[in-house]
């Protein structure tokens, strides 16, 4: 371990904001199985820090929000049948798997440490040695920065605790979009219509490549991963299954339903795509740990539809997911998967300077909209405090407006005026519209 910490055992009132103060990637490659110890010295380290009291009040809130649901269900569930309703349940996931499709191949392929291995490349001194990609936050981990519970997500002050030793490496977008385009090219090889889910990662259907070339799933993916390796040097994991649900790590699942099934039996509900840490706390106060215990709260599920989805569920239950694989559409890109620029800078508080900077935010705006031929009706600014609350502001007009620098600072002002005396440490401002939107600037705290 990076520093001999041993706080006391968390109380049994505290385990939920012990397990939030660990962060949203306790999962991720490279992390020791039992991390008990690893969340009880960031949760030692973290007290005092604003960080800690804004993840306090948001634990808080999510309890108050459980009591509420808990409620909710005792009472939905007074003097109802509950074995109609598991009948009926049972119809919704019998017309389900009537529709279940196993005819096509997908893959999932997610570069290994995407932005650290690409730093080693860059600077090989560095293998070895733990180090973090990022500052204020950190992007990503090296394994070795792994082993001491160092994770994407993480605060640089936490990390630093956890890891004295730790190594912090500036962002480089360029450096990272220069390889994702190579291993992207890579992979449209096999799928001209992949669908990219980030720098690092994506969908592919190889149904059609398989076929053509006489291969089988499982050689196919290997030689992909073969060539991803051999002109970039970097590693990548995949999943083979035959619907997008991504599997854990390097997989094959084979094609028949009893495979499927048994496999989203014990698999953790938090592994779902769309299920985050909220979700994950919301599902586990109703008993639901696992894709398989969805069968078995099916009822409460189904009288409590609108706070959970119940279809979205059911499916996940039995394993189901889309197995159409298409490029994003221009009018259909989302938040996640539009161009960040980082800047990082130390926390603001003086107006002309918060000013200033947001004059930096709406150029390089301007700049991307017109390189582009992006328009809009609707500039969303978002911003985080150095309390580490987050806000988000959005003003949307009925017509097509303009993205020059000055008029987009306008409505930015107008967006800002509350809290514009205020700490602030992280700036965003997304240009929305029906047709293509874009994040123009991530500037996070140095």
């Amino acid at each position: 371990m990076g520093q001999e910490l041993n706080p006391p055992n968390p109380s049994p009132d505290t385990a939920s904001l012990v397990k939030r103060l660990a962060g949203p990637s306790t999962t991720k490659a490279g992390l020791a199985k039992d991390q008990s110890e690893i969340n009880r010295i960031i949760a030692e380290a973290s007290k005092g820090s604003k960080f800690y009291d804004n993840e306090k009040r948001k634990d808080k809130e999510l309890t108050e929000r459980i009591n509420k649901i808990l409620k909710q269900r005792d009472d939905a569930r007074q003097g109802v049948d509950i074995s109609q309703i598991e009948k009926s349940t049972d119809h919704t996931l019998d017309q389900l798997e009537s529709h279940r499709d196993l005819s096509q191949v997908i893959v999932h392929v997610d570069m290994d440490a995407f932005y650290a291995n690409v730093e080693l490349l860059h600077n090989p001194e560095l293998k070895g040695k733990p180090f973090g990609v990022g500052a204020g936050v950190l992007s990503t981990a090296s394994y070795d920065a792994r082993k001491y519970g160092v994770r994407s997500g993480m605060p640089g002050f936490i990390a630093k605790k956890l890891c004295p030793e730790l190594i912090l490496v500036n962002i480089n977008f360029t450096r990272y979009q220069e390889m994702s385009d190579k291993v992207m090219d890579i992979f449209r090889r096999y799928d001209p219509n992949m669908l990219a889910a980030g720098c690092d990662e994506g969908y592919l259907n190889i149904t059609a490549y398989c076929e053509e070339h006489n291969l089988d799933p499982q050689a196919c993916v290997q030689e992909m991963r073969a060539f991803v390796h051999k002109e970039t040097n970097l590693t990548v994991s995949a999943g083979i299954a035959p619907n997008k649900n991504k599997p854990n790590g390097q997989f094959y699942l084979p094609f028949d339903r009893e495979s499927i099934k048994s496999f989203m039996q014990d698999l953790p509900i938090r592994r779902i795509p769309g299920v985050g840490r909220v979700n994950e706390r919301l599902l586990d106060a109703i008993g639901i740990k696992t894709c398989g215990d969805i069968y078995t709260h099916r009822a409460t599920l189904s009288l409590m539809d609108k706070q959970f989805g119940l279809q979205f569920l059911l499916r996940i239950h039995l394993g189901i997911a889309s197995n159409v694989v298409e490029p994003g559409k221009r009018e259909e890109r989302k938040i996640a998967s539009a161009k960040v620029h980082f800047r990082t800078f130390s926390t603001l508080s003086d107006r002309q300077q918060i000013l200033n900077k947001l004059e930096e935010v709406a150029a390089e705006l301007e700049d991307d909209t017109e390189r582009n031929g992006w328009t809009g009706k609707t500039v969303t600014l978002k911003y985080k405090l150095n309390t580490y609350q987050v806000y988000t502001r959005a003003k949307s007009f009925d017509r097509w407006i303009s993205t020059k620098k000055d008029d987009l600072l306008a409505v930015c002002h107008h967006l800002w005026q509350y809290h514009l005396l205020l700490l602030v440490f992280l700036i965003f401002i997304i240009y929305r519209s029906a047709r293509n939107f874009c994040q123009a600037i991530l500037c996070q705290l140095g």
